[in-house]
């Protein structure tokens, strides 16, 4: 793993906690830094003076919907370059080709696999810095 990968947390919001909880264990067991929530404004509050290495973001949730959390993210200067992977329930091929349409960089479907969910987000990680160093050049 890059030394880049652990400078900033993973930020995850979900709202169901042995969900979230399952999250940080994967994530942190692979030396991702994690910071999570359980609510929408919440992530929105923190977003606004934090830029996390990506944003893994639950799409219902109780108080606000994971695409306005995408577009807040997506508003803030250097928001576009932070990866954002949806991770959802919602398991229909239209639904995956819809929330990435609107600008999630990946879509990961629930329930989430033990043996790979860590090396997924890590995949989507390096990919947007891939594309990140070649628009650089």
């Amino acid at each position: 793993m890059p030394e880049e990968v652990t400078e900033r947390p993973i930020c995850i919001v979900e709202d169901s906690p042995p969900v979230r909880k399952l999250m940080e264990v994967l994530l942190a067991r692979e030396g991702f830094s994690v910071v999570s929530f359980g609510r929408g404004e919440e992530v929105i509050d923190w977003l606004r003076h934090h830029r996390p290495l990506a944003l893994l973001c639950d799409l219902v949730l109780p108080d606000i919907h994971g695409v306005e959390i995408l577009r807040v993210l997506r508003s803030l200067p250097e928001g576009n370059k932070i990866p954002a992977i949806a991770v959802t329930g919602l398991s229909q091929e239209s639904e995956r080709q819809h929330y990435l349409q609107m600008g999630f960089d990946a879509y990961i479907v629930k329930p989430l696999s033990v043996a790979t969910f860590a090396h997924e987000v890590q995949r989507v990680i390096k990919r947007k810095q891939a594309v990140e160093s070649y628009e650089r050049l």
